[in-house]
């Protein structure tokens, strides 16, 4: 014992030292507990996997399958105005690892693993139409292996891709969304995806919501050549389908009452002073629906909605109603001294009295009165005939003659005008133009109507 301490007196270390160091590693072997299998198998696989970029294929010229089902589970959003499609969806890959198989004999009671996906290969899966600047928004789930090296690895993802929208049909539209889905850095002979043929589960997990319905989902796959090289692909076209029952209520049938409101301004006595008013207010409204309709589709030429085929027709009959409204107005409080013009009388067939006949009833009715009646009937005939004929001046004079030598005058254009109440005659005319604008707004819409529910037919 002495022989022992001189030898710890003589060491660097001091033996109190030791004596913790010993203390502490008795510790940790009590402490340390054996591992479970499952542990020991993935290190074991992992330990010498090797880079996870290179290809886990024992032969370089094989090529791996890649199987891939996409489950869509919910449409947050189809925005038609920008045109993209937000969507969740489950996404399923499944391929072979050369590299992570082991015998069932020596680890008889692991069936399935779950290791992490950083560590091992995993197929560089991207939809082309993305246009959410994270691109796929994917979860780090870890992946599922099997003995004889089959990989499973299915991720909730959040995909924001572009959709073109066909409005034509707007709102008894059915959009029709294609995903494509291919590798960025394998070739077609390196990786072949696959769809999985599973159409009984189209839709099983789909939510419904209130304004798209999914009818169907049809899965393709095709290899596309690009200037690297041939690539294959997978193309998931989702078709969906609007419920028209919203827009139906809120716009189409607002607008078939507007449309009728329109036609009842022609009805509208022009002594109610309402109705450029109550035109416009209709006209206003039309816009302001088609303006609603407009904000939520695309700024398309080519794939026009067909509801514009009616919009279109209804703003002009509402402009036509106030175009009435203001004519009718103004001819219905027109100058009562002043005649109604005879091209007016003639576009509107309202009888067309000239003021020589009425100097003539005028002054006929004075003649009446001194028993010279058939002398004014004789004087409007000659004058007649003097108007018609200026170049027979004999009987012009004679004419002129026995006015004088009578003592009989017509009197002046003025003075007849304020002997003549023309009210009535611009009411007539008021009343035919109204009537004329009323048959056109009529015809425009019953002809958007129909070219309206031919379109539709047709489409």
């Amino acid at each position: 014992m002495t022989d022992f301490r001189q030898i710890l007196d003589k060491m660097v270390i001091p033996y109190w030292i030791l004596l913790c160091f010993h203390s502490t590693m008795f510790k940790a072997i009590q402490g340390t507990k054996p591992k479970g299998v499952h542990s020991i198998l993935t290190k074991e696989l992992l330990s010498d996997y090797g880079p996870t970029t290179a290809r886990p294929v024992l032969d370089v010229t094989n090529r791996i399958d890649v199987e891939m089902y996409l489950d869509i589970l919910r449409v947050i959003e189809l925005n038609e105005r920008d045109q993209t499609l937000l969507q969740s969806a489950w996404l399923r890959l499944a391929w072979r690892d050369d590299y992570l198989t082991w015998n069932r004999s020596v680890y008889p009671d692991v069936n399935v693993l779950t290791m992490p996906t950083d560590q091992i290969w995993r197929p560089d899966i991207h939809v082309y139409e993305n246009v959410d600047k994270k691109f796929e928004n994917m979860k780090e789930v870890s992946t599922w292996v099997y003995p004889d090296g089959r990989v499973h690895w299915g991720v909730p993802v959040i995909l924001h891709t572009a959709c073109r929208i066909d409005a034509r049909l707007f709102p008894f539209d059915t959009q029709h969304c294609a995903l494509s889905f291919g590798s960025w850095s394998y070739s077609a002979d390196q990786l072949n995806l696959l769809p999985r043929n599973d159409t009984n589960r189209v839709g099983k997990y789909f939510s419904e919501n209130g304004v798209w319905h999914l009818d169907d989902i049809l899965v393709q796959a095709v290899i596309n050549d690009y200037p690297e090289g041939m690539y294959s692909e997978v193309v998931y076209t989702i078709r969906l389908r609007r419920r028209p029952l919203f827009h139906v209520l809120s716009f189409i049938v607002p607008c078939v009452l507007l449309s009728l409101l329109n036609l009842l301004v022609f009805i509208l006595p022009t002594e109610s002073g309402e109705k450029v008013s109550l035109g416009i207010t209709n006209l206003l409204a039309l816009v302001l629906f088609q303006q609603f309709i407009a904000d939520s589709l695309p700024p398309s030429s080519n794939d026009m909605p067909i509801l514009s085929y009616w919009f279109t027709p209804m703003i002009m009959v509402g402009c036509l109603s106030i175009v009435s409204g203001v004519l009718a107005a103004a001819l219905y409080y027109q100058d009562k001294s002043k005649p109604v013009p005879k091209w007016l009388c003639k576009l509107t067939n309202v009888q067309y009295v000239h003021p020589l006949d009425i100097a003539i009833i005028n002054l006929e009715q004075e003649s009446n009165v001194n028993g010279e009646g058939p002398m004014a009937i004789k004087l409007h005939e000659t004058m007649e005939t003097c108007n018609m004929k200026p170049s027979n001046d004999g009987i012009c004079a004679s004419a002129h003659e026995f006015q004088e030598e009578r003592g009989v005058f017509l009197p002046r254009e003025g003075h007849l005008r304020n002997r003549r109440d023309y009210t009535s005659d611009w009411r007539k005319v008021a009343s035919v133009i109204e009537r004329i604008i009323l048959v056109l707004g009529i015809i425009l819409t019953i002809t958007a109507i129909i070219v309206t529910a031919m379109f539709f037919a047709t489409s």
